[in-house]
């Protein structure tokens, strides 16, 4: 008798509701957390449910109005990608700062990227800083990153190389590969932060290893001058080669350059020329200007003065300050153009503007002059004294003659021209030594005397002899 009251006890008992069913039912009832986990199911097809895109996308959407920041997350993404609905990433974008301003940092990171980038929507480099702040608090290390790198640029906010660096640091920390390379470079080269060549290459291979090609060529421009840790060369063009290879064009460079030179390789011009072309068609500066070189000498390829000016205005243009003094100079002598000063001016103030003290020293002799473009004595006095202190010991000698005609300026004008000496300057030195000669200190001079005649000047050869014992 007991296996039939088993049995009947067993049809009795009611089938248990599917967990689907009661989430439905209670989404029904404005539960957002139980609509939210009954659209990942309709998504993916679990728990019993048929698979239903636009379903999904549904109840997404009541799950956000019933204030669930991470269902709005969502369902910005699903206007975003066009995901159970037809695709509108304007209707995103309400959608990831409600998500945003709900707690979600991943929604104001999305956020940020969109008006950063300006593809998908007006570009707003203000909205993007101020959402990336906000993932960047809440621990979003790739925010910290982008963050950065507006602080590093000075752009929208003023330019803050210490906090730029400081919000790298941070991002580096966090595990962004991206940015431990960033830091890397401002290491090197110490901006925002003290000078840390160690810790540069250290920071260059961890990002490196992680996959970002632009720290694998910064690790080895480390290693191929033994900047921060050991030289290893062999290692370096390895790096470079691997880089290049993947489609970096600052690795291309490298290459080039160690091809170029047969340093650690076969000495080979003509392969040089097609990696600083890859370099160079990349928007790498510099590729562009060392092809333009070898172009103009028939190099490992045949020798084009035309193609080779194009190639320098692309280096100019991208970046390379060489490339813009180089082709003022064909422009200023005529070589393989017409000569053009105003051209060559103009040039050499970009060259300036990018830093270029060659290019500064040569604006500041054109304004000296006053040959075609007006003359401007005191720009070009400014500039003479930045190129001076740059480390151009011409200059400082023409700087010695500007500044004699001061109020008391032979003191600082003897200053001017034996730092020009020290540099070589022999018509320097021998106004050194006319100074102390002068001053009623021959001995004093006669080793002024003696360098500037080893440097060509007759008349200091003369003096030299008559003043030694």
């Amino acid at each position: 008798m007991l296996a039939p009251l088993f049995a009947l006890l067993a049809l009795a008992a009611p089938t248990p509701t599917p967990e689907s069913v009661v989430l439905k039912k209670s989404c029904d009832k404005n539960v957002a957390a139980d609509c939210y986990k009954l659209a990942g199911w309709t998504k993916r097809g679990e728990g019993g449910v048929t698979p239903d895109l636009a379903k999904a996308t549904d109840l997404l959407k009541k799950a956000c109005e019933l204030n669930l920041a991470p269902a709005c997350l969502d369902y910005a993404a699903a206007w975003r990608t066009g995901e159970g609905v037809k695709r509108d990433p304007l209707k995103a974008v309400p959608l990831y700062q409600r998500a945003c301003d709900g707690g979600v940092p991943q929604a104001c990171a999305e956020l940020a990227s969109m008006y950063l980038a300006g593809k998908e929507i007006e570009k707003h480099l203000g909205h993007a800083a101020e959402l990336d702040g906000k993932a960047c608090d809440a621990g979003l290390a790739p925010s910290c990153g982008q963050l950065a790198a507006m602080y590093a640029e000075g752009s929208p906010m003023p330019k803050d190389e210490a906090k730029a660096a400081a919000l790298y640091d941070k991002s580096c920390t966090a595990g962004d590969a991206l940015s431990c390379g960033r830091l890397a470079v401002m290491l090197r080269d110490g901006r925002g932060l003290p000078r840390d060549m160690a810790r540069a290459a250290t920071l260059a291979r961890k990002s490196c290893d992680a996959g970002e090609l632009a720290a694998c060529v910064g690790l080895a421009q480390a290693l191929q001058g033994g900047e921060g840790l050991p030289a290893d060369p062999k290692q370096a063009l390895e790096l470079f080669t691997k880089a290049c290879a993947a489609g970096e064009p600052r690795g291309c460079l490298g290459q080039g350059e160690r091809v170029r030179d047969g340093a650690g390789v076969a000495k080979d011009a003509t392969k040089a020329v097609e990696l600083f072309r890859k370099a160079c068609e990349g928007k790498v500066g510099s590729g562009c200007y060392e092809l333009a070189l070898l172009t103009a000498r028939g190099q490992g390829t045949t020798a084009d003065l035309a193609q080779a000016t194009s190639l320098l205005r692309d280096s100019c243009t991208s970046g390379d300050a060489r490339g813009c003094v180089t082709l003022g100079q064909f422009f200023l002598s005529g070589r393989g153009v017409v000569k053009d000063l105003n051209r060559a001016a103009a040039l050499f103030e970009e060259a300036c503007k990018k830093e270029s003290l060659a290019g500064c020293s040569a604006l500041a002799a054109m304004l000296d002059a006053g040959e075609t473009i007006p003359r401007n004595l005191p720009r070009a006095r400014s500039l003479y004294e930045k190129t001076c202190a740059g480390g151009i010991p011409a200059d400082c000698y023409t700087l010695g003659h500007m500044v004699q005609k001061d109020l008391n300026g032979r003191k600082p004008a003897f200053d001017l021209f034996s730092k020009a000496c020290a540099g070589n300057i022999a018509a320097a030195c021998q106004e050194v030594a006319q100074a102390w000669d002068f001053g009623h200190e021959p001995m004093k001079a006669l080793p002024f005397y003696q360098k500037a005649c080893t440097g060509g000047v007759a008349a200091a050869c003369d003096r030299a002899k008559k003043l030694q014992p």
